[in-house]
């Protein structure tokens, strides 16, 4: 392991964080702990200022504990080639980016995205990096020592989600009539209709479904929220404008339907960074907060607009969410969304891609999909980088201006122009937060995916169906392998890298399996 001749911070300093207890649900004995060093990246005014520093040293001082190489880099600046050195320096197969909310935007995440794949001479990412931040150095430091894995089973959502998997699932869906889905027990969900056309309905309606969402993230301790419909950095807004959730002050607030109109200025207003205006409106208003409960928990914001967008600010929906709503981890879009792999992918890979695989892993292994789809398009697509605020006419356009001079030809991508522009979209600008060593898995008791992958050590893997099954699959390496070690794997049919397998259409039939083994040099 290489140290950077920057600031290396020393557990000695640190006074007596206590470490989580050992989970009751543990996550499966199948699933090795995945190793290799930790880079830990800061600025230099984050480190001058003493608790945030202490964030540091307790990320770093957990990370020992846990057996890691962990070295800290001061960066001088968030450009992509600062980020990309101080991640090549470190030669880490994790990275915890530790930022002040004012630090943290939609930049940053672009350019993590990109610095990490250029630890080494392929096009894959090297490293699972995550974003650790809060609106005090307090809540980042909860975030920074969650050691303890959380096994979900308790949902929230504004989308529909597999409730076979969940012991509680609560979901608002984005289906036509609004339907609510709930259940218990792992029954069949029970529907309840929110339409306009009967008494009850329209009262419900003009309440707004907000104070539906409220509820249950006030009561019924979810572990894990997935969410869709329309969001920016300021608001999350119910299936069909059936009212908002509000950041302001530390707490999330409900506005019904009624306040949609009048709070669009008061939106622009904050996006321009007058966030007072923003905050006296939620005040003059009266509106009601959503009590915090304390519970660890995700979120996964996988067809929301910018709700990963910390915009620099500890009053963003990303920020608040983490802070007062004890989210431990975060995934969201940094931008408008409207091919949605990078979303909706990541929470396919959640629930499908094999037992075991965490929220940190299901992001990193469908970003590592979306790189292998467009390579398959035309390699020289790699090259191409998305870089504004939205997709537009005008990104268009300068995308395609970006793939003449690549010399693309046009017949080649024309047919599949739409997964060009949705491809190149998507690669960075889905944002992590959150330590990525920390393990949230989705309950398996009831519903298994359809692959299991069991290693046997280092150096083979097998993987397995009871039930039978068929989709794409990512495993990823128990160790961190150099480059220039690993000669091949037998498996011809799939992607093959010194830090995981991808295989993008693997089909098993039920009580089947198939051992995969990797070779070194000697």
């Amino acid at each position: 392991m290489k140290f950077a001749p920057s600031l290396i911070l020393t557990v000695a300093l640190l006074g007596g964080i206590a470490a989580e207890g050992a989970s009751a649900d543990s996550v499966p004995a199948e699933t090795p702990t995945r190793q290799g060093g930790f880079t830990i990246l800061c600025s230099p005014k984050t480190l001058r200022e003493p608790a945030w520093r202490n964030v540091v040293l307790a990320l770093q001082a957990k990370h020992r504990n846990a057996g890691r190489n962990v070295i800290v880099q001061e960066v001088n600046d968030w450009s992509e080639d600062e980020l990309a050195r101080c991640l090549k320096q470190g030669e880490a197969r994790y990275a915890g980016i530790v930022a002040r909310p004012e630090e943290v935007n939609r930049v940053l995440v672009m350019n993590l995205h990109r610095a990490a794949r250029r630890m080494d001479a392929d096009p894959w990412g090297d490293c699972l990096w995550g974003i650790i931040t809060g609106a005090t150095p307090e809540d980042a430091l909860r975030v920074a020592t969650a050691s303890k894995p959380l096994v979900m089973k308790r949902l929230l959502s504004t989308t529909n989600v597999d409730a076979s998997r969940f012991e509680h699932s609560y979901c608002i869906t984005d289906w036509t009539g609004t339907p609510i889905l709930e259940q218990s027990g792992y029954s069949e969900p029970k529907q309840t209709l929110y339409d306009s056309k009967t008494p009850e309905g329209k009262a419900a309606l003009e309440i707004g479904l907000q104070a539906l969402f409220a509820e249950q993230l006030e009561t019924a301790r979810p572990q894990m929220i997935v969410t869709a419909s329309h969001a920016t950095q300021f608001n999350l807004e119910m299936p069909f404008g059936c009212g908002l959730i509000i950041p302001s002050g530390g707490l999330f607030y409900q506005a019904s339907p009624r306040h949609l109109f009048a709070y669009k200025p008061v939106l622009k207003a904050a996006l321009a960074g007058d966030r007072e205006t923003h905050r006296r409106w939620v005040k003059e208003h009266c509106l009601k907060p959503v009590e915090a409960d304390g519970e660890p928990r995700i979120w996964l914001a996988a067809g929301n607009c910018l709700f990963g967008d910390a915009y620099g600010c500890a009053d963003s929906m990303a920020v608040t969410a983490l802070s007062s709503y004890t989210c431990n981890q975060i995934v969201g879009y940094t931008v408008t969304t409207w091919y949605g792999e990078g979303g909706w992918g990541t929470m396919g890979s959640l629930l499908n891609n094999a037992e075991g695989t965490s929220l940190a892993e299901a992001w990193f292994l469908n970003n590592q999909f979306i790189l292998h789809r467009t390579q398959k398009i035309e390699p020289a697509l790699l090259g191409i980088e998305f870089n504004e605020e939205q997709f537009s006419v005008a990104a268009q356009a300068r995308m395609i201006r970006s793939m003449e001079k690549a010399r693309i030809a046009p017949e080649k991508v024309a047919p599949v122009m739409k997964d060009c522009f949705g491809l190149i979209h998507d690669r960075d600008v889905v944002a992590f937060y959150g330590d990525p060593t920390w393990r949230a898995v989705v309950n398996e008791s009831n519903t298994k995916p359809a692959f299991r992958i069991t290693w046997n050590g280092k150096d083979s893997f097998t993987i397995s169906s009871e039930k039978g099954g068929k989709g794409r699959v990512g495993v990823l390496f128990p160790e961190s392998v150099s480059s220039d070690s690993v000669i091949s794997c037998d498996a011809p049919d799939a992607v093959f890298t010194n830090d995981f397998i991808l295989f993008e259409s693997l089909e098993l039939a039920a009580g089947a399996s198939r051992t995969v083994t990797l070779q070194y040099q000697k």
